[in-house]
Parts: structure tokens; sequence; C-alpha cells
């Protein structure tokens, strides 16, 4: 009984590794580097408005007015540019929360930069961050 529990479990811990490299693999090849910047593409969406108000990770408040988004890797005040890749129009905000938990998606904006992208009737967008600071 000891040795079938201990295989199902070493098959189980070797389906892990497994899964967890593909996912390294399949995120890595989402992202881009260049020389100066690093550039990720991926999906976005924005924040509910039952969010308005809301503490953010950073210690601030979520203002939908505000050009703002959560990103899960960047520090909190970083600055980047999203761009959306189907229309190119793009925005300047300030990463400001830990997020999203989706991973499907690689950013949450604020409702002013999905407008600013013009996404909001879509609920999200592909779209391409680069660090501006």
């Amino acid at each position: 009984m000891k040795v079938k529990l201990l295989r199902a479990l070493a098959r189980c811990i070797a389906a892990l590794a497994v899964g967890a490299a593909l996912f390294s693999v399949t995120a890595a090849s989402r992202q881009e580097h260049t020389t100066n910047s690093r550039v990720q593409k991926g999906r976005a969406a924005f924040y509910s408005p039952a969010l308005e108000g809301h503490k953010t990770a950073c210690g601030g408040r979520y203002v939908a007015s505000e050009l703002t988004t959560a990103h899960r890797s960047l520090p909190c005040g970083t600055r980047v540019r999203i761009t959306n890749t189907k229309n190119g129009k793009s925005v300047e905000a300030t990463v400001n929360d830990w997020g999203p938990t989706s991973r499907n998606r690689i950013v949450d904006v604020s409702r002013a930069v999905a407008e600013k992208l013009d996404f909001v009737k879509q609920g999200t967008a592909t779209v391409k961050i680069e660090i501006v600071q």
C-alpha cells in the first residue's frame, strides 16, 4: 500500500514539474526583449466599476479616472506605455496594484486607460507593454 502511494505521489510530482516547465516556456515565449526596455505582449482587461475606491496593493485607492494599471511583477510606481495592438493607440500609466489574478491576462487597467486605448466595449484587448521608467 505504501509503495503504491509513493509511486502515485512521485507521478504527481513529475506531472507538476512538467506542467511548470511548460508554463514557464509558454510565458517566456510571450515576452520579447529589446536592448533598452522590456516588452510584453498579451491580453488586458479593465477594472470593474465595483472596485472604485478599494485599496490597491501599493496602498492607494483605485480611481477609475486615473491612468493606472496592475501588473504581476513590476514594482509600484513603475511607468509603462501600454499600446493596443489592434488600433495602435497608446497611453502611459503607473503601476499601482498587483494583478491580474487571471493567468489569461498580463495586465489589468483602469477604465481611463481602457477608454484611451478604445477597448471598453470589447472588455479586453491585446496589448504591448513597455517600461518607460
